[in-house]
């Protein structure tokens, strides 16, 4: 009875909302198909594409076309050294599209088809009539121009979840719904390509490629459209000018991120963790030799995956992301170790691996989870939100990342894998390599466990964060005079409940255990969640120290420092900083440091210091006959534009690019001195705006609650006249 009423919910919930959204939210059940479709047009697209990465293992370009495993490393790392120039090119195109079908659709709509192109045009080349040397060239050519395009296709489809909605609870159950969707696209290629691959001559064979993969490939295409034509990209923008961070700038702040080293230096050091990742197909392609069987079994495999993503958020909720990823490593290492004595068995390597498999994608949900909280915590740490240039951060590491690259084809061809990888139908050589690769991988478990020791962003800490960033929000709304009901509702709220669980007692957990195990039953029951509801409010109230910190800061002698540091810089003329030297530099390194305070302001001296001399050059270079800001009533203008028209659009854009150019040059010039500004502003504003937000407050929640019923009554009056049009 409860299944046949939750199918009946679900029914109705779908029918009700399947073009029109439900009450607080933005994306319909007909949108998120839409998205889903495109999905899988994503992965059957890529599908081609993925079987020319520059790896050690790569069937195709190794076994198939006969590239040596050291020779692949190579041009993966001259490819990776490109990446670094092909980021700042993306990165310009990307940031300079406008479109009235926003800023990513366009590429999910077309930039597969130069990827679906060059990967079946590859596949159809004569291999084997070159030499060694041809191959070389065309394998790294094609591999590089693909390199280049890639991200411009992938990417951008990930980006599109993240502003499909605005809304954080209705994003999380898109892109849940979404993902176990668009992954039938790898399940059924899962099962059907090897299958198929048995009457091309198998994985080895050119023309499995040829003519399995290509048409996969180019049907993918026609998916994508789905998503470019059929969602919306729904950006949350502001009336007035929002200062932007250079690319170089964003990615030095990021590079002072704690939390983002740790999982940086994870994954250097935990490299080898994937070495047994070729095991499966190995095993199928040079031992059993039977691909319907590793079809199917590829088709169960890829049921591991399902059934991780749903109990995932169970044990998040349970273990947080912190144990959940020990825990993750440590089943690592023991899979790993189990690998040694039964890869020789290829059923129980199977359920060995799928084990494996099921522990790893739970990392396909918290990895997500934890690099949305690492974003925050940036966000947090520098006032500014940063996403793109992430990629760009993790940049600095690359060296590292070309040398570890070079372990695993070293490896491969010390046992003779080069060229010829009809060795590995030799089960004493498969076997031995395949032993010294489950050590590699334990090793690699092992390394990579460790600094998520140090790993300190728990659930508690993170949502006194977010209390932080909507408290902040709120000094940006009532300085720009905007008026958000959103950002208000939300910042008097999290001042509300951080004040609670600052005031409100510790509750006594101890006790509360201790009076548990005398009752029975319905009692018992009842205590238990009381105490876990108390225990869940004390792990809370113990980070609330980050929230307080904020509220009260300008409380303490540092920030009362910075405060009249500040001040002091406010008080000149902007074009004085033109007339700043370095001795100004040399002054904040004489400052005492003899403790933590000191040495904090020191720092801060230095860097406002250094900033300031920096600001008084570039004044002497882009406003030479003085400073003066650019005309917000323009851009303002640019934005009310017209765009019906291709014409109208091209000229709009082009207007709102040169304003904000203006703008982008006023605020890079005055840096130090906007932060002054902004310093002794809040430390201004800090009472009005509280009173401001709180005053507003009623008004905010009224004008929420309006919004939704008007989304209300608007979807149920379009599903009556398209009742009556039925009829």
């Amino acid at each position: 009875m409860k299944v046949k009423n939750i199918v009946s919910n679900v029914y109705k919930d779908i029918t009700s909302h399947w073009k029109h959204p439900a009450q607080g939210n933005f994306v319909s059940y007909k949108e998120l198909i839409n998205l889903a479709l495109g999905g899988m047009g994503n992965q059957l697209t890529m599908q081609l594409v993925w079987q020319m990465g520059l790896s050690a293992g790569n069937t195709l370009l190794g076994s198939t076309i006969g590239i040596r495993p050291i020779h692949l490393q190579y041009m993966l790392t001259a490819q990776t050294i490109l990446n670094v120039l092909f980021f700042f090119i993306r990165a310009h195109i990307v940031d300079n599209t406008r479109t009235k079908w926003g800023r990513f659709r366009p590429y999910i709509a077309f930039a597969g088809i130069p990827l679906a192109v060059l990967s079946v045009i590859f596949v159809f080349l004569p291999f084997q009539t070159m030499s060694y040397n041809e191959k070389f060239i065309c394998v790294f050519v094609f591999a590089i121009s693909i390199s280049m395009i890639q991200p411009l296709f992938t990417d951008t489809y990930s980006e599109l979840q993240t502003v499909i909605t605005p809304n954080s609870e209705e994003r999380a159950k898109v892109l849940s719904i979404n993902s176990i969707i668009y992954s039938f696209a790898p399940t059924l290629t899962g099962l059907f390509i090897p299958i198929l691959s048995n009457l091309t001559g198998g994985y080895t064979n050119i023309n499995t490629y040829r003519y399995v993969l290509a048409p996969v490939s180019l049907i993918g295409l026609v998916l994508n459209f789905f998503t470019a034509f059929g969602c919306k990209e729904r950006v949350v923008t502001s009336s007035t000018y929002v200062q932007k961070v250079g690319i170089i700038e964003g990615a030095l702040m990021i590079l002072k991120n704690k939390h983002w080293w740790i999982r940086q230096i994870a994954s250097l050091i935990g490299f080898l963790e994937s070495a047994t990742g070729v095991f499966f197909s190995w095993i199928y392609i040079y031992s059993v030799q039977d691909m319907t069987a590793y079809g199917i079994l590829n088709t169960v495999m890829g049921t591991a995956s399902g059934i991780a993503m749903a109990i995932t958020p169970f044990l998040l909720k349970k273990l947080g992301n912190k144990k959940l990823l020990i825990y993750h490593n440590l089943l690592n290492v023991v899979f790993c170790f189990i690998l040694i004595f039964t890869f020789k068995s290829p059923t129980i390597m199977f359920i060995i691996m799928y084990m494996n498999n099921l522990v790893n994608a739970l990392g396909l949900v918290y990895n997500q989870v934890m690099h949305s909280e690492v974003k925050d915590y940036q966000q947090y740490i520098c006032g500014y939100r940063m996403d793109f240039v992430f990629g760009l951060a993790g940049m600095i590491t690359m060296p590292i990342t070309l040398l570890s690259g070079y372990v695993i084809p070293y490896v491969y061809e010390s046992f003779g894998l080069t060229t010829n990888y009809d060795i590995l139908y030799d089960p004493n050589v498969r076997n031995s390599l395949f032993l010294v690769l489950c050590i590699l991988a334990i090793i690699g478990a092992v390394l990579n466990l460790i600094p998520f020791c140090f790993y300190s962003m728990s659930k508690e800490k993170h949502q006194n964060i977010i209390r932080v960033l909507r408290y902040r929000a709120l000094f940006d709304d009532f300085e720009s005079g905007d008026f958000n009901a959103d950002v208000i509702k939300n910042g008097v709220e999290a001042v509300r409940s951080g004040l609670e669980l600052k005031n409100s007692p510790v509750p006594d957990l101890k006790t509360m255990k201790e009076n548990m195990k005398s009752l029975k039953g319905e009692d018992k029951e009842k205590a238990r969640k009381e105490y876990l509801k108390a225990k869940a409010f004390a792990a809370e109230q113990a980070e609330v120290g980050i929230f307080m910190e904020e509220l009260n800061k300008f409380d303490t002698p540092q920030w009362q420092h910075k405060l009249e540091s500040a001040r002091k810089l406010i008080a000149k003329d902007i074009s004085a900083l033109a007339f700043m030297d370095e001795s100004i530099i040399v002054q904040a390194r004489n400052m005492p440091k003899h403790n933590k305070t000191e040495r904090t302001l020191r720092k801060y001296y230095i860097k406002q210091a250094k900033a300031i001399v920096k600001s008084g050059n570039l004044i002497k270079k882009n406003y030479p006959d003085g400073i003066v800001k650019p005309d917000m009533d323009k851009l303002n203008e640019a934005y009310a534009l017209p765009d019906n028209t291709k014409a109208e659009n091209k000229f709009k854009n082009a207007q709102i690019k040169t304003i904000e150019g203006e703008f982008d040059l006023y605020y890079k010039t005055i840096a130090p001195y906007a932060a002054a500004q902004k310093l002794v502003h809040s430390y201004e504003n800090k009472d009005r705006v509280m009173e401001w937000a709180e005053s507003h407050y009623d008004e905010a929640c009224e004008i929420i609650r309006e919004r939704e019923e008007q989304e209300s009554m608007k979807s149920s009056k379009k599903k009556s006249i398209a009742g009556r049009r039925n009829k």
